[in-house]
């Protein structure tokens, strides 16, 4: 038999949702800070996706201190036209202009299907200090990458 979806292009997968995103609604986006992205245009909405995460020397909020990689987090990466929101565990929540945000994120494309963004902790999350990055697996990784970098050069 024919199998006619070998013909067809495929069409860019979005980043696997975490289980317990799927379970749990864990990294959900608040319902105002959704409505808001809507209301601006969502051009990326990577929404409860697994990531991991690397800690130097990190202060978060209420003091935590965390080192390392830890891998199998839930997170979400929301872009629109005007807002770069990111929302990891450990109530650390980046929800900046994007013309703010791409001037202290740095991006490093992994391979086809992982970016890298290593974040200025101090500008872009209250209440922290340290190095954060953050390592995403998706098929939209160079298209992320690609938006951001044209962002930062306008």
């Amino acid at each position: 038999m024919f199998n006619d979806t070998l013909s067809r292009p495929r069409r860019a997968e979005p980043m696997a949702k975490s289980i317990f995103y799927k379970l749990f609604g864990l990294r959900k986006l608040p319902a105002a800070i959704r409505s808001q992205l809507q209301n601006e245009g969502i051009v990326f909405d990577q929404e409860g996706t697994s990531c991991a995460l690397s800690f130097r020397n990190f202060r978060g909020p209420r003091n935590a201190s965390y080192r390392g990689w830890e891998g199998g987090h839930s997170g979400s990466l929301v872009i629109s036209r005007q807002t770069f929101y990111v929302q990891f565990p450990y109530m650390l929540v980046c929800n900046k202009p994007i013309d703010f945000a791409v001037k202290h994120i740095e991006l490093d494309l992994k391979s086809d299907g992982e970016l890298m963004m290593k974040f200025d902790v101090e500008r872009l999350f209250d209440d922290a200090t340290g190095e954060l990055t953050c390592l995403w697996r998706t098929t939209n990784a160079a298209g992320i990458r690609a938006h951001l970098q044209f962002v930062a050069r306008r």
